[in-house]
């Protein structure tokens, strides 16, 4: 990259956002200081942005500059010491959205007639069930991992405009910003909904953005509320168009902003689960003609019994009154029960089967 081109366009950048082109007004410390950071800041991952997101280094620090003036210095010093690309994004994120509890969003009406703003945001949806009536779904956390960044792709969505994203990319979401890995999400098969946090950047007026399924109906919820010139972030659990073979979710965005989105889990339908199985076992010696009567161990603590049976090592040694299982009231036993019928010594052995779901 050229740097004389680069540091020219952060200094009008200055000029344009202190209200005034005299180049004097740049000579204060902070605004110098400002100017060097922001310099070393692209710079140094120019070349990064053009190898990693296929986008020219000039644009991208075009589109970074009126960012990058408005970040807090102390951010703007850690994005500058960053050692890693994904570290210097964080850092500019000057405000860290916050990790609120899964429930959905609360409620946004429509605007006011003739207004320009959107009316203040309801009362939370205090939902707390998830999945549907015929079969809940399963939620899988992941490690954070970045889906969209539309500082690095794409641009700001423009006011009242609308953009959709691929949540379960195959390969990767480096074409929307994010990660060049599939986030531990794009091999896993159908999912139903993806749990994002969303951080809205710099918007250029105050309003909200919603994220729904990609071809469905753009609820009044919303999904972050922000003021201009925000960093304004929440979390969200979005529905997935499962059918899409592309984009999954869509964004609208009442003002025009940029977005970052990070998954951090996601809902799936519950998949069959082999039973883990062991057993309890029982041996006794019995006279020539003689009765047993004993129980087959119980089984360990949160596995249940499955079946249970009773043998000799002959045919025709003994007559049963209870082999293996079988109903007490309101629970289930396992006994060896019987006559030994033969003149001589027998062996009884019982043996119980107990099961459970792993992880119960």
């Amino acid at each position: 990259m050229n740097r004389s081109s680069i540091a020219y366009g952060v200094i009008l950048g200055c000029a344009i956002l202190a209200g005034s082109a005299n180049a004097a007004s740049l000579v204060n410390a902070e605004q110098q200081r400002r100017s060097d950071l922001v310099v070393q800041i692209v710079e140094k991952w120019g070349e990064h942005v053009e190898g990693a997101y296929s986008r020219s280094a000039d644009a991208w620090s075009k589109d970074m500059l009126p960012l990058l003036m408005k970040t807090p210095l102390d951010s703007l010093q850690r994005a500058a010491n960053a050692r890693t690309f994904e570290d210097m994004n964080e850092a500019l994120l000057a405000k860290p959205a916050p990790m609120p509890v899964l429930p959905r969003v609360g409620l946004a009406t429509p605007l006011v007639s003739g207004s320009s703003t959107p009316r203040p945001a309801a009362a939370e949806d205090s939902t707390q069930a998830l999945g549907d009536a015929d079969g809940d779904l399963v939620y899988v956390p992941v490690t954070p991992c970045r889906v969209i960044d539309t500082r690095l792709a794409g641009g700001t969505i423009p006011a009242g405009g609308t953009r959709s994203f691929d949540i379960a990319a195959a390969t990767g979401y480096a074409a929307q910003g994010g990660s060049a890995t599939d986030c531990d999400v794009g091999n896993v098969g159908t999912i139903g909904s993806a749990v994002i946090n969303f951080t809205v950047v710099n918007p250029d007026l105050a309003g909200y953005i919603t994220a729904y399924a990609f071809g469905g109906t753009q609820p009044l919820a919303a999904t972050v509320n922000y003021a201009a010139g925000d960093i304004r972030g929440n979390l969200a659990i979005v529905p997935v168009d499962s059918n899409s073979a592309g984009n999954d979710i869509t964004v609208f965005t009442f003002g025009g902003t940029h977005l970052v989105g990070d998954i951090v889990g996601y809902f799936i339908a519950p998949q069959a689960t082999a039973l883990q199985c062991t057993s309890t076992f029982a041996t006794q010696n019995v006279a020539a003609n003689g009765i047993f009567n004993f129980p087959i161990p119980a089984c360990p603590v949160s596995y249940a019994v499955t079946g249970a049976g009773c043998r000799t090592p002959g045919f025709n040694e003994a007559a049963w009154s209870i082999n293996g299982m079988y109903r007490n009231g309101s629970t289930v036993d396992t006994y060896c029960s019987g006559l030994n019928t033969t003149a001589g010594v027998i062996t009884v052995e019982g043996t119980a089967q107990c099961c459970r779901v792993p992880g119960r």
